[in-house]
């Protein structure tokens, strides 16, 4: 791949990165970052959370508990 090749690609990705984030959807929702790696549970006994469009089901003490600041 030549030089000229790859400082095409970067720009390109530039300005894709540069691009304006859409307006949600209708009915779109923002998950939080914190319970994206391990949702929050939502009982009461199994767990109901919705996890794009999978229920989580598992019992509430499977669920690792995340402090407010991210560590658990």
């Amino acid at each position: 791949m030549s030089r000229r090749e790859i400082i095409r690609r970067l720009e390109a990705v530039e300005a894709q990165l540069a691009q304006r984030t859409p307006a949600p959807l209708v009915g779109q929702q923002a998950i939080s970052v914190a319970t994206i790696g391990h949702h929050a549970y939502k009982g009461p006994g199994a767990c109901r959370a919705d996890l794009f469009g999978t229920r989580c089901g598992a019992h509430r003490d499977e669920h690792q508990h995340v402090e407010k600041g991210g560590r658990p």
